[in-house]
């Protein structure tokens, strides 16, 4: 399999960081662009209030697009040597993720999992699942490790050695 470009995305939570080493380290290993891509949802939450969300959407919004650019712009490929790119998008995350990887011909999505069940995922739902379930290439879903008390989390736990 030929992998060229590698979708990451994130949600900026600490679910995400075993994730992010895995997708920087296949990019490294395969010389695959990463696209480390986030998907404000608040954008479509906005529109759907319609005229009430109006009159102080534009600025609020505003600084909420600075804010998440800010804290994209400080996720970076964990491996060295691995070309990568930022994308913010807005909608419904499912969604804008599965048109971009089709756009971009996205090979690998490398996600992280919140590892919700029962209530928690009925109702919050589960975009990794969606994804997996109608993404038209591979998905690799990472769960991030759990750590006991004892053992302080380094970053070789979440690198594979072999």
């Amino acid at each position: 399999m030929n992998i060229n470009k590698i979708l990451f995305p994130t949600d900026f939570s600490e679910f995400n960081t075993a994730a992010l080493n895995y997708a920087s380290r296949l990019a490294a290993e395969s010389g695959a662009l990463l696209y480390i891509v986030h998907v404000n949802e608040q954008s479509a939450l906005n529109a759907s209030m319609g005229e009430a969300s109006y009159l102080y959407a534009s600025q609020w919004e505003g600084d909420v697009r600075k804010t998440i650019q800010d804290q994209l712009s400080r996720v970076r490929p964990t491996a060295t040597n691995v070309t990568f790119e930022h994308v913010c998008l807005d909608g419904a995350p499912v969604e804008e993720l599965l048109e971009f990887a089709k756009r971009e011909g996205v090979d690998l999505i490398v996600m992280g999992s919140h590892g919700r069940t029962g209530l928690s995922r009925l109702l919050m739902g589960s975009i990794a699942e969606g994804v997996v379930r109608r993404s038209e290439c591979p998905v690799l879903v990472v769960k991030q490790p759990v750590v006991d008390e004892e053992h302080v989390l380094t970053s070789d736990d979440l690198v594979s050695h072999g």
